[in-house]
């Protein structure tokens, strides 16, 4: 033979040595891919399977995790969360058929399949993942944030939420502190912003009355 061909594979290493004509050629290793274990994929969580009272109530080690499905989301584990009135309302099946269309608008998906359904719309916790787009927050921030109804809620160990829904939680509260204000103080703002047509540049001077069915939200908020 005109030349002589000897492949070393060294197995320690995982990297081929070819000597052809006195050359030394490296090869590139090949990525190693693994797949998260079951036990690591689940979760506990508060969840229900159908509408009703207290009793349809259901705690369970084996929720999925939330996964990164856009972009824009995040992966926060939750430290703490809390209770709302709509929480209540949800568990008996307030606004069922409206929350629906809105997590599948093209009714692909057929009755009953929102559940299992976690409730919870308060979080306050550390971000685990980011999306692609996410450029305010990384790994590690501590946040708090509200979740929006039609989607998964936050009595579980992880939520995903969208990148708009979370900000940075503030210094001087503690998580459970910190859990206790995000949606209760929205709506007091949305009904003061929204409803109310109030902001910065337009409130000096006004006075705002408060009827008595609102009088908790608005107080809690402030």
């Amino acid at each position: 033979m005109e030349f002589l061909k000897i492949c070393i594979l060294r197995r320690n290493a995982c990297t081929a040595v070819c000597f052809w004509r006195s050359q030394v050629v490296q090869k590139p290793l090949i990525r190693r891919i693994s797949t998260t274990s079951r036990r690591n994929s689940v979760m506990p969580a508060w969840v229900i399977d159908k509408y009703g009272n207290n009793e349809v109530l259901r705690f369970t080690q084996n929720m999925m995790i939330p996964i990164i499905h856009y972009p824009n989301e995040v992966i926060i584990k939750v430290h703490a969360a809390s209770v709302n009135p709509i929480d209540v309302n949800m568990r008996s099946g307030y606004g069922a058929t409206a929350l629906n269309m809105k997590r599948d608008p093209l009714h692909i998906k057929i009755k009953g399949e929102e559940f299992p359904l976690t409730l919870g719309r308060d979080v306050s916790g550390v971000v685990m993942e980011c999306g692609l787009d996410v450029k305010y927050f990384k790994p590690g921030d501590e946040v708090w944030a509200a979740v929006p109804p039609w989607k998964q809620g936050t009595l579980s160990e992880f939520v995903v939420v969208s990148g708009n829904e979370v900000s940075h939680k503030p210094k001087s509260l503690t998580h459970t502190q910190a859990a206790s204000l995000p949606y209760v103080a929205l709506t007091a703002w949305s009904a003061i912003n929204k409803v109310g047509g109030l902001n910065d540049k337009n409130c000096t001077g006004r006075r705002v009355e408060f009827n008595e069915s609102l009088i908790a939200v608005f107080l809690k908020a402030l």
